[in-house]
C-alpha cells in the first residue's frame, strides 16, 4: 500500500490549490475596505479625500488577490488539461487575460489618491475634472475585457467536473463570477461579495477534488510499482 506521505498532495499542487482558495477572501476584504466602486469622478474624490488610506489598503489588497487568482487559475488549468485540454487552455487564457486587464486598471486606481491629495488646494470641481479624465483614459476602454476573467472562470469550471468535481461546484462557480461581475459593473459591494464568497465556496469543492484525483492515480501508481516489481 502507498504510504501516507505518499498519498499527500505535492507541494506544488499545495500552493496552487492554497492561492486559489486565498483569492476570493483577500478580495473580498479588499472590496469592503475601498470606500467606493463608483466610476463617477465626484463620488471618488469624495471618498478618497476622506478614506485615502482605506483606498490604498483596498487597492492593494485587490492586486494581492489578482495574483493568487492568477497562480490559482494557472495551477487549475494545469490540473485540468488531461481531461479536459481545450476547455483548460480556453479557461486558463481567459482568466489570466482578464485578471491582467483588472490589474492594469487597479494600477490607474491607484493613482487616483495621490492625484486628489496633491490637489487638496484646488476645488472640488477641479479635482473631479481631472480624475474623471484618468477615467476616461485608454483604461476605461478597458473594463469589457475584465469580462475575460469571469469566463475563464466558468470554463475551468466545467473542466474541473471532467476531472471529478461534482456539477454544483461548476454551477456555484458559475453564478458567483456573474454575481462578482455585476457587483463590480454595478458598484454594489454586496453583490461582489456575495458573489466571491460563492466563489470560494466552488473553490474549495474543486480544490479538494483535485486532491483526491491526485491521490488516487497516486495510489493506482504504487500498486502498480509493487506488482511489476512482484
Amino acid at each position: 500500500m502507498a504510504s501516507s506521505r505518499s498519498m499527500t498532495p505535492s507541494k506544488p499542487q499545495l500552493a496552487g490549490g492554497a492561492c486559489l482558495l486565498l483569492s476570493a477572501p483577500v478580495v473580498i476584504v479588499g472590496t469592503l475596505l475601498l470606500p467606493t466602486l463608483s466610476d463617477d469622478a465626484a463620488k471618488q474624490v469624495s471618498a478618497l479625500a476622506a478614506h485615502r488610506g482605506a483606498a490604498i489598503a483596498g487597492l492593494t489588497l485587490t492586486s494581492i488577490a489578482l495574483l493568487l487568482q492568477v497562480a490559482g487559475i494557472l495551477w487549475l488549468a494545469l490540473t485540468a488539461a488531461r481531461n479536459s485540454p481545450k476547455l483548460a487552455l480556453a479557461g486558463g487564457a481567459f482568466g489570466v487575460a482578464g485578471a491582467f486587464v483588472v490589474m492594469f486598471e487597479n494600477g490607474i486606481q491607484a493613482s487616483l489618491p495621490s492625484v486628489v491629495s496633491a490637489m487638496g488646494g484646488s476645488s472640488a470641481s477641479q479635482a473631479t475634472s481631472v480624475v474623471d479624465r484618468i477615467g476616461s483614459s485608454t483604461a476605461a476602454g478597458l473594463d469589457p475585457l475584465s469580462l475575460l476573467g469571469d469566463l475563464g472562470l466558468i470554463l475551468l469550471g466545467i473542466a474541473a467536473v471532467r476531472f471529478g468535481a461534482p456539477r454544483a461546484a461548476a454551477v456555484v462557480l458559475t453564478i458567483g463570477a456573474i454575481a462578482e461581475g455585476a457587483g463590480f459593473g454595478s458598484a454594489t459591494k454586496a453583490l461582489v461579495v456575495c458573489g466571491f464568497a460563492l466563489v470560494f465556496l466552488a473553490a474549495a469543492v474543486i480544490v479538494r477534488a483535485a486532491f483526491t484525483r491526485s491521490d488516487a492515480r497516486t495510489a493506482a501508481a504504487a500498486q502498480h510499482a509493487q506488482a511489476v516489481s512482484a
